[in-house]
């Protein structure tokens, strides 16, 4: 009787062995391919902030009708895309930026030159603009009574906006992509020490097609 026991306890100790074993082996090659479906197989968006933003003048000189106003301002943002992707690199286009108030674009002057985003990597660029009586010709009147209150605060709502055609590495489809910032953004004074930025998260839109 104790011949079998001690036998079938061996035998027990060896099963447990082999059956950990191969429980770790599954489990690492299970983990792995999950790893490399996510490199691989799966793509991401880039992700998008404005870390910082200046407005140092924005002034509006009414019209009648409001069409016929004009617009002087300087602003600087800079803005971070960070591309969340463990393998694949994205190409960008030309980056386009636009500049609004209450829906109405008054700068789109500026651009981002092309560039190739590494994976896992953030990128970090600098936008500054400014002109003196430039027409918004799309101003309406609901606009020129949203600048007058917004303007007896000193902070104003200002969206920026990017547009570009994304490519991902390996892959054929140009996706267009758009950035939206909704920023709130306080008058400073040169002279004066400016008011502390509270760091924006954009949205991201990317097209609905094959490959993006």
């Amino acid at each position: 009787m104790a011949f079998w026991e001690d036998w079938g306890k061996g035998d027990c100790d060896c099963g447990w062995k082999k059956c950990l074993i191969w429980t770790a082996a599954i489990a690492g090659v299970g983990g792995l391919i999950v790893l490399l479906v996510f490199a691989f197989a799966l793509v991401f968006p880039p992700k998008a902030t404005a870390d910082d933003a200046v407005l140092l003048r924005l002034a509006l000189s009414p019209g009648s009708p409001p069409s016929n106003s004009t617009v002087s301002y300087n602003a600087t943002v800079t803005l971070s895309l960070r591309n969340p992707n463990l393998y694949r690199g994205i190409s960008y286009d030309p980056v386009a930026v636009a500049f609004s108030f209450n829906g109405t674009r008054f700068d789109e002057s500026a651009t981002v030159p092309a560039f190739y985003h590494r994976p896992r990597k953030t990128a970090t660029f600098h936008v500054t603009v400014g002109g003196a009586g430039k027409p918004v010709p799309k101003l309406t009147a609901a606009g020129v009574a949203a600048f007058r209150a917004e303007n007896a605060t000193g902070r104003f709502e200002v969206e920026v906006r990017l547009d570009t055609v994304m490519q991902y590495k390996a892959r054929k489809a140009r996706c267009p992509l758009a950035v939206i910032c909704p920023l709130q953004l306080q008058l400073v004074d040169p002279d004066v020490a400016a008011t502390a930025f509270q760091r924006t998260k954009c949205t991201v839109l990317r097209a609905k097609k094959s490959g993006c």
